[in-house]
């Protein structure tokens, strides 16, 4: 594959992630004011959906600068 095909998918699917854990965060906040489910889900749900999204986001992270590693040095 090539690295610019890489890059894009990677980017493509960090910005995916990163609207995730946006869209969790405000519905944590929001359950967390109110005590109201936000769009169904419990404060419980949220929270389980931010453990599996917050590692995610940091492993393609750590991916994301590994393959840009050049325009750093």
């Amino acid at each position: 594959m090539n690295i610019v095909k890489a890059r894009a998918i990677l980017s493509t699917v960090l910005l995916v992630v990163f609207i995730g854990v946006l869209f969790v965060t405000v519905g944590v906040l929001y359950t967390t004011k109110t005590g109201h489910p936000f769009l169904g889900m419990d404060k419980n749900q949220l929270f389980n959906i931010r453990n599996v999204l917050g590692p995610l986001m940091n492993a393609l992270i750590i991916v994301h600068l590994g393959l840009n590693w050049g325009m750093y040095k």
